[in-house]
This record gives structure tokens, C-alpha cells and sequence, in this order.
């Protein structure tokens, strides 16, 4: 028997009557300021300069779609029942709705970064949805996939269009945010077949393919034997599922971090211990520690679409190097990044290593070493990783390099290069120091870090860089992430000397000498405890003068007129 939640009848009621206002949207924004106005809540930042010009519907579902209060949302929803005279129950309850970020709450980009057209190929999108929901005429499809298709060349529309969707047809559109994407993902949670179709999620639909999804996800959940028997009901298990997962994962930290009273002193060896047993404790719940795209864009500095492009960019690839100036988060972003495709910080599907000159082939991959009875083969890392991802087909491995530039690439990799290129792929080829064929298996992706103000070392030949994609991370001091850390750490000396950076910053840009290479990084910045004096004159005094001193070696009268200026930012 199916179940039914108790919030659709209103969101759909409300689509059809804000399809009246496709065509007459400054009215539509009166009415949305009125809402606002009469509750005394304020309206949320929809344009740069908070000047309302043009709105979309799904951006409109998204005032009462993301994360506000349960006060609020009831407050807004009422307000907007009474302001369009919407007669159909508001909903009390909101089990089953996915939230939007509140860092991304608007489908368009504001003002100058947005295209012509891209508000009203959405409220299109939004007219053909609800056409092709009520009637499934071959017309409305044709037209549902050519707007769909279009909105996704814009910027900032990935899946969260498909949350749109499903707000204004629950039983319709299937929601493929990154926790139904996770939870959907698992076997035991859908059959395979359906997972294969969908590429395990791995890339954006278009139109006709979320279209045919939709339809064999609905089949699937009216014939199979599930606990959910609609889209509503499947997003409330999976949410609550990661919910759970989540909090439980929190109170063992809490419980593991009681136990131990770890002191707050770095020196501390048992403080040092801290680390061990945090790592021990999330190895003992892989598969169950989750983490999203979401996830991704809160800890590491980078917006919505850099992260697509870098995540199609390996995806298609599989092989791609982050290069940056010193600070800006590459190793960072490099687990966090593998650990937002496989859905979960599983720590058996990534393997982190780190090059240097004397390393070898015989190191990496295989060679002979000396023991008690002369030499014996041994297998390296890469090699070991290669055959551990080939027994496991089904789910995606990440070999993560830090500090690829400072190895002798050639050396290292051998016989290797060509079973790099994605197009190589599963093909074998006989090792150097043994009879065995071997391939690097397709669900093994390379990332590599570089950091570019390094001048020891050489450039990387073009046998190499070819087969890899470079992907540039730049200092992240004007993304809403940081701001946003700023404003939580609420620190005037941090804001000063943050400033102070972004103009020492823009010297080293104008430096021929330098360039945008050798920029100071925003991750110098970040703190996980309390901000005092002594923390931010330590960032000064040990990390960046130093850097300092090697950037302008030569230059003694510049380092010390900057050294002058960081430490009045911190007076």
C-alpha cells in the first residue's frame, strides 16, 4: 500500500498558481516582498545589491526550501498561502524535502554573471515540467528535454535542478541531490541493473536520460519490494538515514575524545595520539561516514561549478594534477575530493603518497630488495593499490601524489605511461622486473598536487603532462566559503591581516619575478581553535616571512616593509 506525506498537495497547488506569474514577475516580487515584509523576517540576498529585478519559480521554492528555522519555513509558507490565496492545507510537517544550501539558495547567477535568458529558460523548464507531469503528451516531452538541456549549459544548474523538479511534482520528478545519489547508489538499496544504467551518478543527466529515470525509478519502487513506494517516501529513508549515520559517527568521536581528555597542546605527545585514534575510529566505520558534494563545498573554498568541472574533469580523464601556489588547499582538496565522488570518507579506497628525488620505479611499483637471504621482489604501493582496485570493479579508487613535480617522472612511472591514458585503461602490458601482465584497472583514478611557486624544480615533460588534466587552485579570500569563515571566527585582527594578505598578494602578482604562481594561500588562515594574538603572530612570524624571504632573497628592503605592515594588521 502506498504512503503519502503530507506536504505535495500544497507544493503542487502552489506551482500551478506561480505559473500564473511566468509572464508578469514584477507583481510576483511585490507579492514575495509582502510576505517578508509583513512577518518581519528579511528577505533573503537574491541579487548582489539587493535590488529584485527578475526571479524564477524554482529560486521562489527555495525561500521555503532551505535551511531557516521550522518557524520561519511555517511563517513563509503561510504567508505565501494567504498573499496568492492558496486554499489547500500548508503543510505542518516537512519529512522527505530536500533543503537547498544556503550559500546556493538561487538558480540564477546575480547580475552580470548570469546569461540573457536564464530566467526565463527556467521558468520554461518549470512551464513544460508541470505540461509533461499532468499529461505526458510526446510534445510536452520534447519540449521538457530541450529547456532541461539548456538550463544545464548555465551557470550554477547541476542537480540541484532535479530538487526543483521534485518540489513541484513529488511523484513525478525524482530529487538527485547528493544524498539520494549516495543512498541510490547502494545495491541494497536499488537493484544493479538500475545503478549500472545510471553510471553510478557519476555525470549530470540530460533531459531524455533523467526522463527514462525517472520512469524505471517509479517501476522499480511500484514493483519491488520496498519499504518507500514513491519518490517522498525514498528521499525520508535516505535522509534519515544519513542523518543517523552521522550523528552516531559524531557521538563516538565525542565519547572517544571524553575518554581520552585530550589535552589542547600540540607538543603533547598524547595530544599527538589524538590523531591515531581519530583515524583508528573512522577506519572501523567505512561504508558508514558520509560525505557529499555538499560536505565538499563547506570545508574546501571552492564554488558550485569549479567543483563539477574539476570532478568531470578526473571523472573523464582519471588522471589530473591540482597546481597552485603554496596555502591554497590542494592536499585538502584532493581527499575531500575523492571522498565526494565515492559518497563516504572511505579511507580503503584512498591512498595518499608523496614523491621526492630519490624516488624510484622500484619504489612505486615493483623492484628488487635486499633481505636476509639475498633479493627478493617487492611489490610497491601503486602496484598494490592497481590490484586491490581491480578485485573491487564496481567502486571507484583514488591514488592520490603529493608533490608529483619533485620525482623524476620518467623514472618513476616506467613502462606506466602508457597504461595511464583513459583510453588505455584495462589494457595489459609485461612488467619490467617480472613475466606478469599488468593493466592499471578503470576505476583507478591519479590525482597529483603541484606547487607551482616551487623554482627547484623541473618542468614536467610532455609525455607526462598529456596525459594528465591540470586543474588551477587559486587563494579562495573572496569565495562565500571563506567570507562566510570569517564572519564565524569573528576576529578584527584576522579581517586586518586577511586584507593586508590580498594586497601583499597582488605585489607578488606584479612581480615579474614572481606572478600569480606564488600567491599566499588562504589555508595559512584557517584555524580549527579560538583565535589569540600568539596564534596569528606564529602564522606571521614562522609561515609567511619565511616565505617571504625566499620570494624576494635579493630584495631585503621589500621583506621588511612588509613584515612591518602583517604585524600592524595584528597590533
Amino acid at each position: 500500500m502506498k504512503t503519502y506525506p503530507t506536504w505535495p498537495n500544497f507544493y503542487m497547488e502552489f506551482a500551478n498558481t506561480l505559473l500564473k506569474y511566468k509572464n508578469n514577475r514584477k507583481e510576483l516580487i511585490e507579492k514575495i516582498k509582502r510576505v517578508y515584509y509583513t512577518n518581519n523576517i528579511s528577505l533573503p540576498t537574491l541579487e548582489k545589491d539587493r535590488n529584485i529585478i527578475d526571479i524564477d519559480p524554482f529560486t521562489v521554492f527555495g525561500l521555503f526550501n532551505k535551511q531557516i528555522s521550522l518557524r520561519n519555513r511555517i511563517r513563509i509558507i503561510e504567508g505565501l498561502a494567504k498573499e496568492f490565496s492558496i486554499s489547500v492545507k500548508t503543510p505542518d510537517s516537512f519529512g522527505g524535502i530536500p533543503f537547498l544550501n544556503n550559500l546556493s539558495a538561487v538558480f540564477y547567477r546575480f547580475i552580470g554573471e548570469r546569461g540573457k535568458s536564464d530566467i526565463q529558460n527556467l521558468w520554461n523548464v518549470f512551464e513544460a515540467a508541470l505540461e509533461y507531469a499532468d499529461t505526458h503528451s510526446e510534445k510536452s516531452r520534447e519540449e521538457f528535454t530541450n529547456y532541461y538541456n539548456l538550463a544545464l549549459t548555465q551557470k550554477g544548474i547541476k542537480w540541484n535542478l532535479t530538487m526543483g523538479l521534485f518540489w513541484i511534482r513529488p511523484f513525478e520528478y525524482i530529487n538527485l541531490d547528493s544524498i539520494n545519489r549516495w543512498y541510490l547508489s547502494n545495491p541494497n538499496n536499488m537493484p544493479e541493473e538500475f545503478i549500472n544504467k545510471a553510471n553510478n551518478f557519476k555525470f549530470v543527466f540530460s533531459g531524455e536520460d533523467y526522463l527514462s529515470l525517472c520512469s524505471d525509478c517509479r517501476e522499480i519502487l511500484e514493483n519491488g519490494d520496498y519499504s518507500y513506494n514513491n519518490f517522498p517516501e525514498l528521499y525520508r529513508v535516505a535522509f534519515a538515514l544519513a542523518e543517523e549515520i552521522n550523528v552516531e559517527k559524531k557521538r563516538l568521536e565525542d565519547e572517544d575524545r571524553e575518554e581520552h581528555k585530550y589535552p589542547l597542546n600540540d607538543n603533547n605527545q598524547e595530544y599527538n595520539n589524538q590523531y591515531v585514534v581519530s583515524e583508528n575510529l573512522e577506519d572501523n566505520y567505512i561504508g558508514k561516514n558520509v560525505y557529499t558534494e555538499s560536505d565538499f563545498l563547506e570545508e574546501v573554498y571552492l564554488d558550485e561549478e569549479k567543483y563539477y568541472i574539476l570532478k568531470n574533469l578526473l571523472l573523464y580523464k582519471k588522471n589530473i594534477i591540482l597546481q597552485g601556489p603554496p596555502g591554497v588547499g590542494k592536499t585538502f582538496a584532493a581527499k575531500r575530493l575523492a571522498y565526494s565522488i565515492i559518497g563516504e570518507k572511505n579511507k580503503d579506497r584512498v591512498m595518499t603518497i608523496q614523491f621526492h628525488q630519490n624516488y624510484s620505479y622500484e619504489d612505486f611499483m615493483m623492484g628488487f630488495r635486499p633481505n636476509e637471504c639475498g633479493f627478493e621482489l617487492k611489490k610497491g604501493p601503486f602496484y598494490n593499490f592497481c590490484k586491490k582496485a581491480e578485485q573491487d570493479p564496481n567502486n571507484d579508487y583514488f591514488f592520490i601524489i603529493d608533490e608529483i613535480n619533485r620525482g623524476n617522472l620518467s623514472k618513476i612511472f616506467g613502462e606506466l605511461f602508457m597504461l595511464m591514458e583513459n583510453d588505455k585503461r584495462g589494457t595489459e602490458i609485461k612488467l619490467l622486473y617480472s613475466d606478469e601482465m599488468f593493466s592499471i584497472p578503470k576505476n583507478l583514478y591519479i590525482i597529483g598536487m603541484m606547487n607551482t611557486a616551487d623554482r627547484s624544480l623541473a618542468i614536467i615533460d610532455y609525455a607526462l603532462r598529456r596525459r594528465f588534466a591540470f586543474f588551477e587552485f587559486e587563494p579562495a579570500f573572496d569565495s562565500d566559503g571563506f567570507k562566510k569563515y570569517l564572519e564565524e571566527m569573528n576576529s578584527d585582527k584576522l579581517y586586518k591581516l586577511i586584507e593586508t594578505i590580498k594586497k601583499l598578494n597582488t605585489d607578488i602578482k606584479n612581480d615579474d619575478s614572481l606572478g600569480k604562481d606564488f600567491c599566499i594561500g588562504h589555508s595559512f588562515f584557517c584555524f580549527d581553535d579560538d583565535i589569540d594574538d600568539y596564534l596569528l603572530k606564529s602564522v606571521v612570524d614562522y609561515e609567511i616571512i619565511p616565505l617571504l624571504n625566499e620570494y624576494w632573497f635579493d630584495e631585503s628592503d621589500k621583506v621588511e616593509e612588509w613584515s612591518y605592515l602583517l604585524h600592524e594588521a595584528i597590533k
